[in-house]
Order: structure tokens, then sequence, then C-alpha cells
């Protein structure tokens, strides 16, 4: 007997004789693996005492699509009082889509079920009328469209004309004609053509797209708008004209659309030379956000057919738009056109530092684009790395390492002189000889109400940290803000009858000592940190005596590494515009493959700042997966390794992706040795990082490595095999993935067949929350092996939950639509 002819028959068994959760779990799986054997067995199921069950079955039926179920189904559809059951029944009806099944569909359509109950105050027949209408459009058959089109057109029936619509459009010819004749009917409200729009976009019919275009003149604006959103989504560049015109329509909603319709079809214009025609004389329109349209709607365009000197000149004086949203659209596209006459505005721009960021972001990007380096350029690019606004100042680095990488090595000594090389200026941004001006008190001030507002608006209301769900009340942070702002708020709220009868304490309060007032935070942060402090700090007399259960103190442990993830999280954000320059200079030489920048991001790895270290351990790491020959990387191997062991929780993970992407194998012991972290997060990350190297790493001899203690390809396997009893469900489910990728190197039958035997088990000793995970990972092992073993628990398992468990996994693993696994070596 084939193995999947054994897997069904076990499934049948436990859909005859098994719990109603076994029964469920059956059911569903021998419809993922489209048994058509299980047919019968899943029939009877049809009139199963559990609900869940009956649907189940439904479902599976559908997905087999063996017509010798419609009779079966259609009697159930007829019966049964359940309307979850109902919909289920259409639903598979309709995937079989038999004639027979047709007409059963067209007649639950209009005929409610006898003794269909409802759910409360819901009707369920609507749901059974949907699942038949998308039923219908799947079959495409011409005889039901009379039918659905009366459905829309009865006043008495319920409202799924969206659903019917798309259903007729679906079924080409007489379909499509009925829902064109309905949006061509000036006459019926606004409502049935726009929806009747909504319906034509998802056709692939030219006589569709037509009568969309024509639809861009419609009376009524909220059809236009479904319009010009159907054209888009239709890739119908050729009434990108048409669209354009809507960018004047009167209706603010109708030129918003069509905004975000010219936007997305821009890239596909071939016609550069008559789109510019049409769109530069409008650049005149008083709305910024359609002239910032006008001009990305040329981005894509420009570069294989630069502008003309005319057009050149609108598009230099449109920079210097009172919009700074059109400004900066129009420096973007003079970084396309590639024509150098720009540059010299560009800078203009670059030097403003009063100007608006995004505009000076822009051009200086633009100036990268254009490729020329000049000494003026070299200066201008390196005062604006040292800039006040952060984007002005990224821009700056990526610009000279994009100038860089075009950058000439001269042997003449007086060329030299001319510009410094701008990778230069990134190091010197580095090591920090790079400042940032201070700021004045007013800019201070603006800055801070700025980042104040940004921090209150992005503030969730619900925060997950380590698995301990913190609540922030958004409301009640406005209502506070604008409750001290409010000049007609007393000062003091206490009635002056009140506060007579208030009596002083006799004796004096103390005197605050130094250090003792805890600096000002923001309002958000204070409110996290008393919770916390609340619990932890208050009573702690108290909470000493009282004697905590085991689960008590497991909470208050998550508590306190929360309070302490909350305090490095907040130390990690307080960083100044100094070390920020540091900082992306770092993460732009990520970018270089030059031995200079190597050896400052080496140096980066030693410095005083967590955040420049970690940025260097990433950089390096970048650098390493497009070259890792060269052989200066190698330094860098000695501090990662030590990193790897001391690090915090991001820099330890920054160093062991970096390690594996460098290809020595002495990282091999030392990521072993990660496996021992507290931190699951460590532990996923060398599991994947000694996988990674495992099975692809240079050879020791040929690239000059000293390898004290190398770790041989079966040894990480055992390894990895340990792991599998890890409490950590991430760790489990990486060391499964980690083993299907290191056993075929060491292609050692016996290990791989215990491997799957432990991965199998290890499941069930857990909660078999990562089943699913479990099984996907297991596609990469030999099939029948997998399987087979999955069998021999499943028969054995003692409960319905551990049989769940296996029979989930073993659906991973067979599903046909996930086409077939790797096979292991």
């Amino acid at each position: 007997m084939s193995l999947q002819n054994e897997t069904v028959d076990v499934l049948c068994e436990l859909l005859q004789s098994g719990d109603e959760a076994d029964r469920c779990y059956a059911a569903r799986t021998l419809g993922v693996l489209r048994s058509h054997s299980a047919v019968p067995h899943l029939i009877e199921r049809l009139k199963d005492e559990d609900v869940d069950v009956c649907i189940d079955a439904a479902e599976a039926l559908g997905k087999i699509g063996d017509e010798s179920a419609v009779p079966a189904l259609t009697d159930s559809l007829k019966n049964d009082t359940c309307g979850e059951v109902c919909s289920m029944v259409t639903e598979a009806l309709g995937k079989i889509a038999s004639a027979d099944s047709v007409e059963v569909l067209v007649k639950v359509l209009t005929e409610r079920p006898q003794g269909l109950e409802w759910d409360g105050d819901w009707d369920t027949w609507w749901d059974i009328q949907l699942e038949a209408v998308k039923a219908l459009g799947a079959a495409g058959a011409e005889e039901v469209v009379d039918s659905l089109v009366d459905f829309i057109n009865d006043d008495a029936q319920q409202d799924i004309e969206n659903e019917v619509l798309g259903a007729l459009v679906s079924i080409s010819g007489v379909g499509l004609d009925r829902v064109i004749e309905r949006l061509r009917d000036q006459s019926s409200k606004a409502l049935h053509r726009r929806r009747a729009v909504r319906a034509l976009a998802g056709s692939k019919s030219s006589k569709a797209t037509k009568v969309l275009g024509r639809s861009l003149q419609d009376s009524d604006p909220e059809v236009r708008v479904e319009a010009a959103q159907a054209l888009a989504n239709q890739k119908a560049e050729h009434y990108l004209s048409a669209l354009l015109l809507l960018l004047r329509d009167p209706s603010e909603e109708v030129r918003n659309a069509a905004i975000k319709a010219v936007t997305q079809l821009a890239g596909q214009v071939t016609d550069s030379g008559g789109l510019r025609k049409t769109l530069l004389p409008m650049l005149t329109d008083p709305s910024s956000q359609v002239r910032a349209t006008l001009l990305n709607t040329l981005v894509p365009v420009v570069g294989g057919n630069p502008l003309s000197d005319d057009d050149f000149k609108v598009v230099i004086a449109s920079t210097a738009d009172a919009s700074a949203e059109t400004a900066t659209a129009a420096c973007r596209l003079l970084g396309e056109n590639n024509n150098p006459g720009a540059i010299s505005t560009l800078l203009e721009h670059v030097k403003n530092s009063e100007g608006h960021p995004m505009v000076r972001r822009e051009a200086i990007l633009a100036i990268g684009q254009l490729g020329q380096i000049t000494d003026e350029i070299i200066d201008s690019l390196m005062n604006a790395v040292g800039d006040s606004q952060q984007p002005v100042r990224l821009a700056a680095l990526t610009t000279l390492m994009a100038l860089d990488a075009q950058c000439v090595e001269v042997d003449s000594a007086e060329a030299k002189e001319v510009f410094r090389r701008p990778l230069s200026i990134i190091i010197d941004a580095v090591s920090g000889s790079i400042r940032v001006p201070e700021k004045s008190k007013s800019e201070i001030v603006s800055e801070d109400a700025g980042v104040a507002q940004q921090q209150l608006d992005a503030a969730s209301e619900r925060t997950v940290q380590n698995g301990v769900v913190v609540e922030f009340d958004t409301d009640t942070e406005k209502h506070f803000a604008e409750t001290k702002a409010d000049p007609e708020i007393d000062e003091n709220p206490i009635p002056q009858e009140i506060a007579k009868t208030i009596k002083l304490p006799d004796t004096p309060a103390r005197i605050v000592e130094v250090d003792e007032v805890s600096p000002a935070i923001s309002t958000l942060d204070a409110i996290a940190m008393e919770n916390v402090e609340t619990m932890l700090d208050k009573d702690k007399a108290t909470q000493e005596a009282a004697e905590m259960d085991e689960t008590t103190q497991e909470y208050l442990d998550v508590v306190e590494a929360n309070k302490a993830e909350m305090r490095r999280i907040r130390a990690s954000r307080r960083i100044t515009p100094d070390q920020d320059v540091r900082r992306l200079g770092a993460r732009v030489l990520a970018a270089a493959n030059d031995d200079t920048a190597i050896e400052a991001l080496i140096q980066a790895l030693s410095d005083e700042d967590d955040l420049m270290r970690r940025e260097a351990a990433e950089a390096i790491g970048e650098i390493a997966q497009r070259n890792r020959d060269n052989p200066k990387l190698m330094d860098a191997v000695g501090i990662l390794i030590t990193q790897l062991a001391v690090g915090d929780l991001e820099q330890k993970i920054a160093c062991a992706r970096s390690l594996s992407f460098l290809g020595n194998r002495s990282a091999l012991a030392p990521l072993m040795e990660a496996l021992n972290d507290k931190q699951a997060n460590v532990r996923i990350e060398a599991i994947q990082s000694l996988a990674r190297l495992s099975c692809d790493s240079l050879d020791p001899t040929v690239a000059g490595h000293m390898v004290v203690r190398d770790v041989p390809s079966t040894g990480v396997a055992r390894r990895l095999l340990e792991c599998l009893d890890d409490d950590s469900i991430g760790v489990r489910v990486a060391a499964t993935r980690g083993l299907s990728k290191v056993l075929p190197v060491t292609r050692d039958e016996t290990l791989t067949q215990r491997a799957v035997e432990r991965i199998v088990a290890s499941v069930s000793e857990f909660t078999g929350e990562e089943a699913r995970l479990i099984g996907q990972a297991l596609r990469a092992f030999d099939t029948s092996l997998s399987s087979r073993a999955l069998l021999t628990q499943l028969k054995t398992a003692e409960d319905s939950v551990k049989r769940s468990v296996f029979i989930e996994m073993i659906e991973e693993i067979l599903n046909p639509d996930q086409g077939q696994p790797e096979q292991a070596a």
C-alpha cells in the first residue's frame, strides 16, 4: 500500500471512530489531500451530530470536486436547518460546478430552504445567497444570467448587488453586456452605476475598458472616482490624458482619485513626448498637489527621452515653488533627466539651510544621480553631512557613496588636490570628525515640540512587549495636553470653602535630597513607568512578606524584564545629532568595498556607543554578502566573536549574522556556545547562522584562515537536535529548519532518520502550537520518511489533541498545493 493511501485510510478511520475534534481534523485534511476514495466517508459526515464536522465535511467535498457528491450535498441543502452548514454546502456545490449543481444554486438563490433557522437577528439565507452568486459566477454558465439580473432588479431581495454584478462580469459575453447596459443607463441611480463600474474593473475585456473610459464623464462624481480607480487597476495607460483632465475636476474627491490613478499609470507610458506636452502647461495649476503629481508623473518616463530646453527651464523654475511637495518633485525629475545643467540650481537648494529639508534631500539625491564630481559639489555635500536635519544628512552620505563608486583614481598629486575622495568624508563622519552645529534655543524648542507631537500621534493604544500587553490611552494624553493649554481652566480646582478646612501638618516636610527627583520624561513614558513602578517598588515589604505562587512570580519576572527593556529602548533613542551622523555614516559604508571603509567599520566595532557597534557589525555583514573573499574582512572576525559573547541582545544578533556571512569556520564554535544564551532571539539567530556557515563556508586552507577548533556538519546537526528540547517555540522551529539545511551536507542517513523522528516527537512534547511551522520545515526532508514517522505517531497518539498535531503536520507535508517538497540528498 502506498504511503498516500495508508494516510487516507488512517484519516478515514478517524473520521468514523474518532471524537468530534478527530473528525474535524480528518475531514479537513482529506479535503486538502484531494482524496476521491474518501468521498463516501465524507458524505456520511454531512449528517454528523456535530455541526462543525458537517461544515468541514462539506468543505472537503468541495475541494475534492467529485460530482458523485452533488446529490448528497443537495439533500443537505434542502433539509439541514443550520445556516452555516448550508452556506458551506452551497460553496461546495459551486466548486464542483456540474450541471446539476448549477440548477440547485439558481433555485436556492430565490427560494429559501424550508426549515432554515435564523442566527439571532441575522437571516442566514443571505449568506447562502451570497455563496450561490459567487458559485454561479465561477461556473460561467450563460443560462443563469437572466436569473441573476432578475435577482438584483427585485427590490424584495437582499442587497448583494456588488456580488451579483461581479458574477455577471465573470460570465463573458451576455453577462458582461448586461452590466455595461446598467452602467450606460443614466436614468438609473448613481449607486447602481458606481457598482457597475466597480464590477467592470475586474474584467479583462477591451469593451469593458472602453466603457470605463466614457464613465470619466459621468454626471455623478462618485462614478467618476470609481472609473478613475478602475482604469488605473486595469493599467489602461492610453487613458492617461483623459485622467489628467480630471485633475481640474470641480470635485476634490475626483481630483484625488485622478492623482492616484495618474501616479499609478505614469510608469507604463511610452509616449513621453506627448505626455510632456500635456503635462507641463498645467504646472501653473493653483493646486500644489496637482503640480506635484504632474512632475512625479514625468519622473519614470524622462530618463529615455530627456526634457527639451524649454521644458527643462520650466522644471528648473518649479524647484522654487512655494509648495515643498512640488519643489521636491521637480528636484526628483531633474535627477532623472540627466542634464548636468541642473547642478547649479540643485546646489543652491543644498546650501540653503533655511530651505525645506525634503527639497534639500531630493536635490542632494539628484546630484548623486547626475554623477558629476567637483570641489564645489564635494564641499557642499560635506557641509550637508553636518546639517541639523537628518534627511539631509542621510542623503548627503548616500550621495557621497554613490559618487565615490564613480570616482576614478588618478596618479597626479595635483589632480588629487582638486577634490577630496567622497569616501574619506564618510569615514570622517564615522570617526566623529564632522560635527553638527548647535541649534539656537528657538530651534530646539520648535523641534522638541514637533517631536513631542509626533510621539503622541504615533503612540499606539496597544503595545505588546515580550508577551505582556501594555495599554496606552491616547485620548487621555490628548485631553491632558488640551487641558493644560486651556487658559480658562482654573489653576486651583479646589473650592475656597474646602480649602479652608485643609490643615497643614505640624511637622515640616523633609528636604528633598539631591538626585531624588526623577528627570522629566514624556507623559506616555511616565504612564508606563508608573504602572511598572507601582507594581514593583511600592509596598516592597508587603511583597517580600507575602508568599507568591509560581504563576505570580513568573508574571512579576516578565514585568521586571519589560521594565528593563523599556529603559534600554528609551536609552537607545536618546542620540545626539553628532551620534546620528556617525551612525548614518556606518550604515552607508555598508555599500562600500574599499579596504579603507572596512578598516573604519572594524574600528567602529570597538566604539563606546552601542548603536555604532551594532551598525558596524551589520555593515560588515552586508559587505561580506557581496564579497566575502576580501581578506580585510577577516580582521573583523575576532572582535565579532568577542561581542557575540559579551554584547547586548541586538549586538549579539548582529554579530552572529555577520559571522555567518564572512564564511570563516573559526566562528562555528562560538556560535555553538551562543546556543546557551538566555535570550531566545540570540539562540534563534545562532541556529540560523550555524546552518548558513556550516553549509556555505570558505575552505580554511585556501583562504588562509586559522581555525583552532573546527566543527564538522555532523557536530552541528547533533547540537541542533538538542535545541528541539528548547522551551521556546521559535528556537524549536529554527532548529528544524536548520537541520533541514545541515543534514543533507552530512550525507548521514541514520542521523537524518533519527532527526526526523526526534522532530516529530518533540512537537507533541510541548503545546503543539508550532505543528504547522514544523510541518512546513519537514517538507525539506524526504517526504516518505517524514510522513511515515508522523503516521506512526498518529496511530499511537493517546488523545485527540496530540492526534490533531500530527494530522496538521501531515497536511503541511502532503498538501498538493504546496508543490513537491525538496528531497534530502
